[in-house]
């Protein structure tokens, strides 16, 4: 069984600011690391592809920032969406149809994700690193690793990777964490 995970790197370094954005919610946030503080959202962690949308728009319309979305699905599928200021910025599909239940268990080329668009939002130089992670059809065999790769390539907090609500409420703490770290919200 693999990874099944839904979280929201934000550009914005108060986390107090985001756990009250947060409000009324079930989440944990994280302290802000490279720009970025990381949300964890109980509701998301269903892997409603609306809800998580949805959450995005909010995050970013009320924080004015940028926002990106991130979907783990069983490994098989990394899905993101990217937001700012209340907009859809970029979407990403790793496995396209993978999720639909006529696919018929083919998978697709990747579809979507703006390296370029990726890189100006986190003020990363490494477009061309991050075009291949996302258009690779061969190398990632878990859509952990991508999510991985692409977290190290744009220079965001580690632990974005391979966590969500759910895990964290079982008190499984990302790496570099500890649990007094993180803000629950609810």
């Amino acid at each position: 069984m693999g990874s099944f995970y839904v979280n929201y790197t934000i550009c914005h370094t108060d986390a107090p600011v985001v756990a009250k954005a947060l409000a009324g919610r079930s989440a944990f946030v994280t302290p802000a690391q490279n720009g970025c503080v990381v949300a964890y959202d109980a509701e998301s962690d269903n892997q409603d592809q609306a809800i998580v949308m949805e959450l995005g728009l909010i995050l970013s319309s009320e924080l004015e920032c940028a926002v990106l979305a991130v979907l783990n699905h069983d490994d098989d599928l990394l899905w993101y969406q990217l937001f700012s200021n209340g907009d859809i910025e970029d979407e990403y599909d790793s496995s396209p149809g993978i999720l639909e239940s006529d696919s018929g268990g083919e998978i697709e080329t990747p579809s979507g994700g703006d390296a370029r668009k990726l890189c100006a939002t986190f003020r990363s130089n490494a477009a061309a690193k991050v075009q291949a992670i996302l258009s690779d059809t061969k190398n990632y065999v878990f859509a952990l690793e991508r999510h991985a790769a692409l977290v190290r390539a744009l220079g965001l907090p580690e632990f974005a990777v391979g966590f969500g609500y759910k895990a964290i409420q079982r008190r499984k703490i990302p790496k570099g964490l500890k649990e007094s770290d993180l803000i629950r919200v609810s």
